[in-house]
């Protein structure tokens, strides 16, 4: 605004300053105003260029594209307490006891050696537990008064534990890993909203150029008719058709259309500025203007709301984005409420087992079988007060609360969106259409005007008059196409069709 006020301030001192001419009217005022310095013409670019610029190096979709990676990692993570573990052993000890009471009054070893190694192998189960087989051998060397006795046992045990109670089935045992997978499709339903919205902003952005561009042309167009009139009105006033008083109406209009000109470049510089700034375009000195291509023609049925409403519904990224979230949270929620039960476990184990004097002769009667050892246990664990659980219920509860109010506020923006859109896009086009026969009946009134002008029946503030009224309403169509062709953007970005429309596929 600054700038277009200083420019503006410019021309009107321009006008005041210029010198008189000889013969004592008052300078002609020149057919256009000179553009903003550039160094050369701006190259054209086609919508289809800068959006293929924009989604190639935006940061925004970048951004995305590494939260659905986060995502990715994190599902990664959750899914890893389900790898197959496989472990190993190995184990020496040693022990020599002062003061030793006899083996046969109740006492212990001299002196204990031992070596032992075992070979384990885990899977965590879907019902919340775990099973595993280990294969285990030791070997203790018993020193008492000198004498070492030697004594190998070796084992293979399956082992099961079980929770009863807390992490019991499948939806609680893989908590992590149901709510990472809905948040992993929320990040790439989020990626895919980013881009529709990035397409949307930059296909509103390049038309809001091109119509800066049309509303400079037609004010130079405007312009050009007040010279006209100008020009011919001095040939009057030279032959003594005209008295000079009729000059200054003419004068007057285009000083006022020069200024019009003046803030149309400004405008139109402005536009291209926010266009290659939002589509990560070249900017500098000789990088300004964005030559795009002209506003089209502008035509299409009348849009039925309801159905544009259902389609968004269903398609919208950004309202599935929010159900996915919804549904993670609700998992998390699940699994506090589960936490709040007891710990209950139940582990078993059993398998052939095998003692001997030697470790091969250990591993030969256990392979013989006869030999079996097997137990079970039963543990029970209760935090008196279970301020954690509580506290994780109550955290998970008011994110699933928040997630469902976001997801139902999603819904109801859609919808206002896509209604405010279908509104815009039905008042443009007929606007456009009422436009045309506006331009047609006002280009008729300035040449009817004019011919009044030549018969000396009218004056020259009237034909200025009817060429405003012409000015104003190309003005309003192109104003009018600009804003259906944004309107019919927000539409296909609601909808998702704005990415297939341009050919756009995001990376995965």
């Amino acid at each position: 605004m600054k700038l277009l006020a200083a420019s503006l301030v410019l021309a009107a001192v321009g006008l005041a300053a210029a010198p008189a001419r000889g013969d004592g009217r008052a300078p002609a005022a020149p057919a256009a105003p000179a553009a903003p310095a550039a160094s050369a013409a701006p190259a054209a670019l086609s919508l289809g260029d800068v959006l293929a610029a924009a989604v190639r190096q935006s940061p925004e979709l970048e951004y995305a594209r590494l939260d659905v990676d986060a995502a990715r990692g994190a599902l990664s993570r959750a899914v890893g307490n389900e790898d197959i573990q496989v472990g190993v052993t190995v184990g020496y000890d040693r022990t020599r006891a002062a003061g030793a009471v006899p083996i046969a009054l109740g006492g212990l070893p001299d002196a204990t050696e031992s070596k032992s190694a075992s070979l384990s192998i885990r899977r965590a189960l879907p019902t919340g537990g775990s099973v595993s087989v280990t294969a285990s051998g030791v070997s203790t060397d018993l020193t008492t008064a000198g004498t070492t006795t030697p004594v190998a046992t070796s084992a293979v045990n399956l082992n099961l534990t079980q929770p009863l109670l807390r992490g019991l089935g499948t939806a609680a045992a893989r908590e992590a890993r149901h709510a990472a997978t809905h948040e992993l499709d929320a990040a790439a339903l989020q990626r895919d909203a980013r881009a529709r919205e990035l397409v949307r902003a930059i296909v509103v952005a390049y038309w809001q150029v091109a119509l800066a561009r049309a509303q400079r042309e037609e004010r130079k167009a405007s312009l050009a008719l007040a010279n006209q009139q100008l020009a011919y009105t001095e040939g009057a006033i030279r032959t003594g058709k005209l008295a000079k008083a009729d000059q200054f109406a003419v004068e007057q209009v285009i000083a006022v259309r020069r200024q019009d000109v003046l803030a149309a470049e400004v405008e139109v510089w402005e536009r291209s500025l926010a266009l290659r700034r939002i589509a990560g375009l070249e900017i500098d000195a000789g990088a300004i203007e964005v030559a795009t291509a002209e506003l089209p023609t502008v035509n299409g049925p009348d849009l039925d709301l309801r159905a544009q409403v259902a389609l968004a519904l269903e398609r919208s990224s950004a309202l599935a984005a929010f159900t996915a979230l919804q549904r993670a949270a609700q998992d998390r929620l699940d699994a506090a409420n589960n936490r709040l039960l007891p710990q209950l476990d139940l582990s078993v184990t059993g398998g052939p087992a095998g003692a001997s004097t030697s470790m091969s002769s250990a591993v030969d009667k256990l392979a013989a079988g006869g030999g079996y050892e097997i137990g079970a246990s039963l543990s029970l664990g209760y935090a008196i007060g279970r301020n954690d659980e509580h506290g994780a219920v109550t955290q998970a509860h008011a994110r699933a609360f928040r997630a469902k109010v976001d997801a139902r506020d999603a819904r109801a923006e859609l919808i206002v969106e896509t209604a405010h859109a279908v509104q815009l896009a039905q008042a443009s086009l007929e606007s456009v259409r009422l436009s045309d026969r506006a331009i047609e009946l006002a280009t008729a009134n300035v040449e009817a005007e004019q011919r009044r002008f030549e018969d000396r029946k009218s004056t020259n503030f009237d034909v200025m008059l009817r060429q405003n009224e012409l000015e104003q309403a190309k003005l309003r169509r192109a104003e009018a196409t600009a804003d259906y062709l944004s309107a019919m953007a927000q539409l296909d970005a609601l909808s998702g069709a704005i990415l297939e429309k341009y050919r756009i596929q995001l990376t995965r």
